[in-house]
Formats: C-alpha cells, sequence, structure tokens
C-alpha cells in the first residue's frame, strides 16, 4: 500500500491527470440509432467518478490555513484563513506505485491537513 498527496493548479487540471492515468470512469447518454453508413455523433457523458479498484482517493480541494490575523465577529475573535494554492488530492494505490506522469504533482507538507484513517503509508 503507497499513500501519495497530491497538488495541481487546478481541479480541471486534477481530472485531466486522473483521466490520464484511467482512474476515471464515464457513463454516457444513450444515443440516437443512426442509419447504416452514416457518422454517429461523439457521445455525451451523463456522468463521471473516480474508478477506486485497487486504489483509495480523497479528494481534498482548496486548504484554508490561518493566517496569523484574528477577525471580530460579533463578541468572538475567530482566526483569518487563507486558500493555499493549488487543489489536492490524497491517493492511496494498493498494489503500484505512484505513475511517473504524476511525479511532479507530489508534495510532502510538514503538517498535512488530512490523512486515511488507519494511517498513513509513505509511497516510495
Amino acid at each position: 500500500m503507497n499513500d501519495y498527496r497530491l497538488q495541481f493548479p487546478d481541479e480541471a487540471s486534477w481530472w485531466a491527470a486522473a483521466d490520464a492515468q484511467g482512474w476515471v470512469a464515464y457513463e454516457y447518454y444513450p444515443q440516437e440509432s443512426v442509419a447504416m453508413g452514416e457518422e454517429q455523433a461523439p457521445p455525451v457523458v451523463k456522468n463521471k467518478w473516480l474508478d477506486t479498484n485497487g486504489r483509495d482517493f480523497s479528494v481534498i480541494g482548496t486548504i484554508y490555513k490561518p493566517t496569523g490575523n484574528l477577525l471580530q465577529q460579533g463578541e468572538m475573535q475567530v482566526p483569518e484563513m487563507a486558500a493555499v494554492p493549488g487543489f489536492h488530492v490524497n491517493v492511496r494505490l494498493h498494489h503500484d506505485v505512484l505513475p511517473e506522469a504524476l511525479a511532479a504533482n507530489r508534495i510532502m507538507p510538514a503538517n498535512p491537513v488530512r490523512s486515511f484513517a488507519g494511517g498513513w503509508f509513505e509511497g516510495a
């Protein structure tokens, strides 16, 4: 079992990378029949999801961290939060190592905000 923390510029980049690895499954709308010799219209995606066969995903998205400033809300002070750049995803591969194409997206934060239940198994 190998766990990896990944960071992408945005959500679209994550989906493109996951799709390139074959990690995305699709459901398509039914298509109308066409006469023989006519060109079939391209399929239209009805739904997509992450295929968890041999892997688990924890899609975090945007991470927020305190700036060190406090904001007044009524009678309380609350920490001001700022977005950490990027779109974040944790991936657990049950039998594989991280594909080379995703190596540049791997991050190793000193204080991660989320891990998988049962512990973290740092991938090679």
